[in-house]
């Protein structure tokens, strides 16, 4: 890599602080490093104890490498004799060749004869270099053929030269994971990587980490965990298996989960304000509803406008069974926590699809569930932090959650539009995206976004990752795709992206004729599939997507896409990643890509814990965890 090239680049081009300083300190070996730059690493090593370890290192071992040049290798004794004797029979051979040569064509004699005796003699002259390093280097352990000189004892063998191992590509990444031991008991486990095996490595190469485990007091069953950025809290889905017939519970970190060492993410908006959940003695922000509170909200996920899923169909009651006419959902619950445990901000319920997250921000938690007993479909639930409850936000139930474009809710419902007439007439169920305000409730619809399911939405606003094409009603009871296709595609419309902090425009028209070409679409996954899930990093150049296996929804297949800032391109053809069996659940990062690998049987009790990696240097990836983990999301 050009070194110029290498200080030239901003402070925030960076993965972290942490990959700059080792960069930083490789230059400095070569008393390269600009004097703004060395400023920010003293800095920098004056705060961060890892990175002034590594630097210590450094500057150790470029003082062996120094004292070396001092050291004069002693070749073996019969060294020089047995060169002589092979230079002294190949002149010889090539005497007697150019005697032949000479009778045939007159005497004259070959210049290349002439000069082989000097050109072996410096051949030899390298062979006596390249042994006495050799023989200078240290002894593998268990080795005891070497002789009082510390040289190779005469009439024994030399070292045995082996391939060098690949170089470790130097991270600094942290890696959050649950376990569970024999009595029950969970702990979060933090794991730092300070360096991950090249895609190239054909075997695991020696990396090195470090592991803190922190008690963690659940009452349930743990089947989903999604982490804070800031880690002071964990977000658990419980298994609605269990005795407690599904829960979202929070539950609040001591100081020691959170990293000091770790730089402070880097967000467009500030900070959330971390505000402690409600203790039993503590009156919740928000009475708990009831049956007929006002968490179902009067704004309902709206009708399309007649030509919103194509240029000519209009609504019509939907051809599967009216989920609207049933029951409505229960009633969100919270309890108090007992003796300063988990605080249960929705009870009775099980997660839908895989696409709950954190707002930007940090002030809202979004997630997608339905009743654990099956009455009715999925609806949208949102958390506040700090508050006592979650609250429902849609009561369709035929309405999940997306992702976020700011502190904005982006959703998608079920809508049912007719086809054709008389006997050839059928109804479809298609998607509609819309915007949700978790503080208000209130919905925009978005009919120029055109058939959009559960979009995810990068973080510059102008790109999305969703499903275009039909869906099906299935027993549930929810939705999943039918006909179509998993793309990337365009989300800003006429210069503008829903929900990027601008007012909707009132004005806003269905998108007509052909979606594909309107948005860009780039096909992903073509045909139907049982679920996904599909994340940014925070950069958006980067894309991760997990395809559910139609037999075994827990578990499916993971990749990992670049995706150009400038124009949106998809790199289809070269994934980071490419189809690796993952379980349900992943987490990606500024630089980083952990998943839970099952096993060659498919179980995910004898699964591996996985890390891929990126930084300038390249791709790499290392195995950290064997054994049944919870990757926090």
């Amino acid at each position: 890599m050009n070194l110029s090239r290498r200080r030239a680049r901003r402070p925030d081009d960076w993965p972290s602080s942490h990959v700059r300083a080792r960069a930083a300190l490789s230059e400095r070996l070569d008393g390269s490093l600009e004097p703004p730059e060395s400023t920010w690493l003293e800095g920098h090593l004056a705060a961060c104890a890892d990175c002034q370890a590594i630097a210590d290192a450094y500057a150790s071992q470029q003082l062996e490498l120094r004292a070396l040049r001092d050291q004069m290798p002693t070749p073996p004794r019969d060294l020089w004799a047995r060169t002589a004797a092979a230079i002294e029979a190949d002149s010889r051979f090539r005497d007697g060749r150019a005697r032949d040569g000479a009778a045939a064509t007159g005497g004259r004699r070959s210049a290349r004869t002439t000069l082989a005796p000097s050109a072996l003699l410096a051949a030899a002259l390298v062979v006596v270099v390249a042994v006495g390093l050799l023989t200078s280097s240290r002894q593998l352990p268990g080795n005891d053929a070497t002789g009082p000189s510390g040289g190779i004892a005469r009439g024994t063998p030399g070292p045995v030269l082996t391939a060098a191992g690949p170089t470790p590509i130097a991270v600094a990444q942290r890696i959050e994971f649950l376990t569970r031991d024999a009595a029950g008991e969970y702990s979060l486990n933090v794991r730092k990587v300070d360096q991950v095996c090249p895609a190239s490595t054909p075997q695991p190469c020696n990396t090195s980490s470090s592991v803190s485990e922190h008690p963690v007091d659940l009452n349930q069953t743990a089947a989903t965990v999604f982490g804070s950025a800031h880690s002071e809290r964990l977000i658990v889905i419980s298994d609605p298996s269990g005795s407690t017939g599904g829960t979202v519970s929070v539950v609040s970190l001591a100081s020691p989960a959170v990293d000091a060492t770790a730089s402070p993410p880097v967000t467009s908006s500030p900070p959330a304000t971390t505000t402690p959940p409600p203790t039993p003695t503590t009156a919740p922000t928000s009475p708990p509803p009831t049956a007929t509170s006002s968490v179902r909200p009067t704004t309902r996920p709206p009708t399309p406008p007649p030509g919103s899923g194509s240029p000519t169909p209009t609504p019509t009651p939907p051809a599967t069974p009216d989920l609207s006419s049933l029951p409505p959902s229960p009633s969100v619950v919270v309890s108090a926590p007992p003796d300063g445990g988990p605080i249960e901000i929705a009870r009775d319920v099980i997660l839908v699809g895989q696409s709950a997250a954190y707002s930007p921000s940090g002030r809202w938690f979004a997630f997608t569930a339905r009743p654990a007993n099956g009455s009715v479909g999925p609806d949208i639930y949102a958390w506040k932090v700090g508050d006592a409850l979650a609250r429902r936000l849609t009561d369709d139930h035929r309405s999940e959650f997306g992702s976020w474009a700011a502190d904005t809710i982006v959703g998608s419902t079920v809508v049912a539009v007719a086809r054709g007439n008389g006997s050839s007439a059928k109804t479809d169920l298609q998607p509609l995206a819309f915007l949700l305000d978790p503080a208000t409730a209130a919905i925009t619809t978005l009919p120029q976004t055109g058939r959009v399911w559960r979009p995810a939405i990068d973080p510059s606003g102008r790109r999305a990752v969703y499903w275009s094409g039909s869906l099906r009603a299935v027993d549930l009871p929810g939705f999943v795709p039918d006909n179509g296709r998993l793309v990337l595609g365009d989300w800003a419309v006429g210069g503008t992206a829903p929900g990027d902090g601008a007012s909707p425009s009132s004005a806003a028209t269905a998108l007509n004729g052909d979606q594909g070409a309107a948005r860009h679409e780039t096909t992903i996954q073509a045909g139907r599939v049982a679920d996904f899930d599909a994340r940014w990093d925070r950069a958006g150049t980067h894309l991760a997507v997990w395809i559910a296996d139609p037999a075994t929804p827990t578990i499916g297949t993971l990749s990992l896409y670049a995706v150009d800032s400038f124009d949106g391109k998809i790199d289809l053809k070269t994934p980071l990643l490419d189809h690796v069996a993952a379980a349900a659940g992943y987490s990606i990062a500024d630089g980083q890509l952990v998943w839970a690998e099952p096993s060659g049987d498919g179980s995910v009790a004898n699964g591996t814990l996985q890390l891929l990696a990126w930084t300038d240097e390249g791709v790499g990836t290392v195995q950290t965890v064997t054994g049944p983990v919870i990757v926090v999301r």
